[in-house]
């Protein structure tokens, strides 16, 4: 069996994850979705709960209480999708929003799957600042920073690096700097035949780019997630 893993999908549904996978991690991006979200989770099913950077202005007075109770409760629960977006509005409330989640997951030891657009400057002075509680692991969702930062990210910050098909050379060029122990493959996809068909292709794409074997690369994928999903479940 070939283990396929999506490293981050919004397929958020109550039917099984596909026997094609072997696992994904799901990722809310409103307040009105983490319960049901929460709701899908199993032993190849995994959530994330968070604010994304698009959607600050829907949230709730007591968002952060809420984020931390169903975390308490929900032991298996990661953070995200959250992070900063330089090209939609009040980047300074995202960054609030943002740290606040940081700070949430870093207290609960919970992973932290991250969007960030164009406001990597900012991302790094904050993860610097807050460097001595800092989360478990990070999931640079669709990375798109310069390559120069990647070495840091992964060394300093425990970053893992979460790619589609690439479709244009700065993104080949950020895989081939990326570590393969941190690289992951990802849908971003918000349905299943979509989800598999992105992450087949994109899986086999990049273990061409970077001159591996399919199964073998696909097998460092897998053992890669195996090590995020670790800190809400043990590694068999």
């Amino acid at each position: 069996m070939i283990n396929y893993t999506d490293a981050h999908c919004h397929v958020i549904s109550a039917s099984p994850c596909p026997d094609a996978l072997a696992g994904r991690i799901c990722n809310a991006t409103t307040q009105d979705e983490w319960a049901k979200i929460s709701e899908t989770v199993n032993d190849k099913n995994f959530a994330c709960i968070g604010i994304h950077p698009w959607n600050i202005e829907s949230i709730a007075p007591d968002w952060e209480s809420e984020l931390y109770d169903m975390l308490v409760r929900n032991p298996i629960l990661m953070v995200g999708e959250t992070g900063m977006d330089k090209y939609h509005p009040n980047i300074e409330t995202q960054e609030k929003i943002f740290i606040s989640q940081m700070q949430i997951a870093s207290k609960l030891r919970r992973p932290v799957h991250l969007h960030c657009v164009g406001a990597w400057d900012k991302i790094l002075h904050i993860f610097k600042e807050l460097y001595r509680n800092m989360p478990p692991v990070i999931v640079a969702h669709a990375f798109n920073g310069d390559e120069s930062i990647i070495t840091q990210l992964a060394e300093k910050y425990n970053v893992y690096f979460s790619y589609s098909t690439p479709n244009d050379a700065r993104t080949i060029a950020r895989i081939t700097h990326t570590p393969t122990q941190r690289l992951l493959i990802e849908s971003d996809a918000h349905d299943e035949q979509t989800e598999i068909q992105t992450i087949e292709d994109a899986s086999n794409t990049i273990a061409k780019i970077l001159g591996q074997d399919d199964d073998l690369f696909i097998e460092q994928i897998y053992q890669n997630f195996q090590r995020v999903i670790s800190y809400v479940r043990p590694i068999d």
